[in-house]
């Protein structure tokens, strides 16, 4: 199967949305629920959407009859200590039928080679620690923890 890298149409935007739940299909942390991630991904999905510039951008994969196979959405973000910008992915996911064939690492080289191309030196994500699977895709792709964050419910 040969898959292709394309910049986003405005006509992608259901497929996008279509996504959405994959975001939540994991062990979620018993404070967390997964109407309020869906909700919350979907709004901010929207809006980054709505504003797309220079800054941010939208890829898709697609196969060779051009049916959307995963996105990903990258934005600029600064860094708290060095107060550099670098890179982030802000979303990324891959239609469930399309699982396992190396799409997630496409579009993560997709997301190098933009931030490479921004003069950028990092590249970011955050992932549910739960995401075994996502997290394992990040790690053999070079990705490292940095920062973990703690929660207890009160």
């Amino acid at each position: 199967m040969t898959i292709r890298i394309r910049e986003y149409l405005p006509s992608d935007c259901e497929f996008i949305l279509s996504l959405v739940s994959r975001f939540s299909e994991f062990d979620l942390p018993e404070w967390r629920e997964k109407d309020e991630i869906d909700g919350t991904n979907r709004a901010s999905i929207k809006q980054g959407l709505k504003q797309l510039g220079p800054e941010s951008a939208i890829f898709i994969a697609e196969d060779e009859n051009s049916t959307p196979a995963g996105f990903i959405h990258l934005q600029t973000e600064t860094d708290y200590f060095r107060h550099d910008k670098y890179g982030y992915v802000s979303d990324l996911a891959v239609e469930e039928t399309f699982e396992g064939q190396g799409i997630g690492r496409l579009l993560l080289k997709t997301a190098e080679d933009w931030t490479r191309a921004k003069g950028y030196r990092l590249l970011a994500l955050y992932v549910f620690s739960g995401n075994s699977r996502a997290r394992d895709l990040y790690e053999r792709y070079g990705f490292k923890q940095e920062v973990i964050k703690y929660v207890k419910t009160v």
